[in-house]
């Protein structure tokens, strides 16, 4: 199941991604009133409108040229800092992917709506938590509904995959023994 989760992770990076430009490309780069500006909206999810000021300097980009200086003891070219953020963003994913792969194996509940409850926790853990507290992003306070909305819907497109990913992986029939696919509280 881990490695289902780890695969689910990586899939559900990339459905985001192509949430993500699918509503950058119709709304001409402003996913939402008070998106950051920028050009380079690509690759790393929900990020983007998030950042501090320029979506091509999100937090994944932020956390990607850091993982490289500390990996090489080298500040990265600024040409490939876009692409350590895409990478930081399919890390990131891989690895939500991997724990929800182990949670949905002994807490069902954490399968909740398709996956969407697990999607919904990412994003108030990460994006609305730990990413503005290390200062890499606005604080919530400082984003529109509109931005709220845009990365809670991204959030629950990963979850959605995540779990069809891991049904897909021959453990429906843990779905078919249990009541958790509704949106019941943790039991």
């Amino acid at each position: 199941m881990p490695i289902a989760g780890l695969a689910g992770g990586l899939l559900g990076a990339l459905m985001t991604n192509l949430y993500a430009r699918a509503l950058s490309t119709v709304t001409g780069g402003h996913e939402a009133r008070g998106a950051a500006p920028g050009r380079d909206r690509s690759g790393r999810g929900m990020q983007p409108p998030q950042a501090l000021d320029r979506a091509e300097r999100d937090a994944a980009v932020q956390v990607g040229s850091l993982a490289y200086k500390v990996i090489t003891s080298r500040t990265p070219p600024p040409a490939s800092k876009v692409q350590l953020g895409a990478a930081a963003h399919y890390t990131f994913s891989a690895t939500a992917g991997l724990i929800y792969g182990v949670l949905a194996a002994r807490y069902p509940a954490i399968r909740s709506g398709f996956g969407v409850m697990y999607g919904a926790l990412v994003w108030a853990i990460a994006d609305e938590g730990v990413v503005p507290a290390l200062g890499l992003s606005r604080r919530p306070r400082q984003l529109s509904a509109g931005i709220h909305l845009y990365s809670l819907i991204g959030h629950a497109l990963f979850g959605a995959t995540l779990e069809g990913v891991r049904r897909l992986g021959g453990h429906e029939d843990e779905v078919n023994s249990r009541s958790e696919d509704s949106f019941a509280p943790w039991c």
